[in-house]
């Protein structure tokens, strides 16, 4: 399955799989703050969408682009693609 086709109620789990943890953490900003710090991922709205991308050591090429209808989904999927890549 592609990290993009994850729906929202798939994402705690996927992400509790990816960090190693055994509860499924909740998809909050808290969260997505530290994920965005820790993990270099930048976010961008367009029109109605939100991206979140990780650029990697190189600047010429993304590593991990996810769009999602809200930030916090975008942030979290961009994350399990940078870990996981883009199927898991």
């Amino acid at each position: 399955m592609k990290v993009s086709e994850l729906t929202y109620g798939q994402l705690p789990t996927t992400l509790a799989h990816v960090m190693k943890v055994k509860n499924a953490p909740t998809l909050d900003w808290e969260l997505c703050g530290k994920l965005i710090e820790k993990e270099k991922i930048s976010l961008i709205r367009s029109y109605s969408r939100w991206t979140a991308f990780y650029v990697g050591p190189r600047a010429d090429s993304k590593e991990a682009e996810q769009t999602a209808d809200t930030a916090i989904e975008a942030i979290v999927k961009c994350y399990i693609e940078k870990k996981l890549g883009s199927e898991i």
